[in-house]
């Protein structure tokens, strides 16, 4: 099992990985549910973690809202080389005589009893948790944000696992967690997804960590979506234009009630294909863009705690984000509008290029995500330049 062993090594890092590490289904029998590799894969005895990470230049661009478009195709790189690495591993070990599964990088969740789609769901379980494969792997920690940490990346890691029925030699938990509760994460999230004070604790591989209280998953997926994008102070935002008349609620039905909604008015899920009904297809597509808007959280989290507080510096003292009739997502300069779109949220733009779009004096970009493009046909009401 050693000449698997490292051989599984071998392809993983010739083949862009930073990070591999290898554990047995035992050391995750005390992690949550969606933990249990053999949801995926019934005849589970091993699985493989894989990580790749990401530039810091296009990274700090994107906290400092420099650049929106280049952080979101790297992202959407990073993840097709994950795709490509547990496709030639788990051929590798298929060649060999096992079973193996890929596991979707992201978007497959676990059916949710009364919930007919994704649109309905409120607790987006995974099918199989890639950051518990990570820690009992032995190639990262929790952190205090909830997202997992190497010593040398930081949190800047996409994550990829393959579950196999070969009985594989594991590798060393990471003795010491990288994180120092410096809790910038919870500084830079719009929607004040992790408490700075309150903590619960969460085991995993015999570890138990001690992290920051989270607020339910759909607090989470209306940040990220970019749905609410300002901050309470209203002095910054993510990447995203759109925004709520109000904070949200607290009460965890309503709250939940409230992502439903928005989810079925988004657009994006209303097309045939989009990243919830098959996440891989969407990467290897050449016209789809992976627009990313938030995911701060993360970002933030370099190695040294200097290089964090001065992402959460970028993030919070760069302005409010807003759509311009070209179609991207800009930095405020001038006064603001918010105008109602008829997708329960509001759009941020200049007011004077807003007044000038109306009146015909400037080109309508096309967009670069379904909302953006739908938002500028109805706010316009004519095509957009093709």
């Amino acid at each position: 099992m050693n000449e698997l062993h490292n051989k599984i090594k071998e392809i993983a890092k010739e083949n862009g990985a930073v990070l591999v590490g290898i554990a047995s289904k035992e050391r995750l029998a005390d992690s949550p549910p969606s933990g249990n590799p053999e949801y995926i894969l019934p005849s589970a005895r091993s699985l493989i973690s894989i990580a790749v990470t990401m530039d810091k230049k296009n990274l700090r661009d994107f906290l400092g809202k420099k650049d929106w478009l280049t952080h979101g195709n790297e992202r959407q790189k990073m993840v097709r080389t994950i795709y490509l690495i547990g496709d030639k591993i788990s051929a590798f070990l298929r060649d060999n005589g096992h079973e193996a599964v890929l596991v979707d990088v992201n978007n497959d969740y676990r059916p949710e009893e009364g919930a007919k789609d994704v649109t309905e769901m409120t607790e987006f379980l995974p099918d199989f948790a890639h950051r518990y494969a990570a820690v009992a792997a032995g190639i990262t920690r929790i952190g205090w944000s909830g997202n997992v940490l190497n010593p040398e990346y930081g949190a800047l890691l996409e994550l990829g696992t393959v579950i196999t029925s070969a009985e594989l030699e594991q590798d060393p938990l990471l003795a010491e967690n990288p994180c120092d509760n410096c809790k910038m994460c919870t500084l830079v999230c719009p929607v004040e997804m992790i408490s700075k004070r309150e903590s619960e604790k969460v085991t995993i591989a015999g570890i138990t960590e001690e992290i920051g209280k989270r607020k339910p998953v759909t607090c989470c997926f209306i940040g990220c979506s970019g749905y609410q994008s300002l901050s309470p102070d209203r002095k910054w935002s993510n990447y995203s234009p759109y925004r709520l008349d109000n904070s949200l609620p607290e009460n965890k039905t309503t709250l939940d009630q409230l992502n439903i909604r928005l989810l079925k008015a988004d657009p994006m899920l209303s097309l045939e294909d989009n990243s919830f009904s098959d996440y891989r297809k969407a990467i290897f597509n050449e016209n789809w863009h992976m627009g990313v808007v938030c995911g701060n959280c993360r970002a933030v989290c370099w190695k040294t705690r200097s290089d964090r507080v001065e992402n959460m510096h970028l993030v919070t003292d760069s302005g409010v984000v807003i759509l311009s009739p070209s179609g991207q997502h800009v930095i405020a300069d001038g006064e603001i509008i918010e105008v109602q779109t008829p997708y329960i949220v509001k759009v941020a733009m200049s007011k004077k290029e807003y007044e000038d779009a109306v009146n015909g004096s400037v080109d309508i970009g096309q967009g670069f995500t379904p909302m953006d493009k739908e938002v500028l046909r109805y706010l316009f009401g004519r095509d957009s330049k093709k």
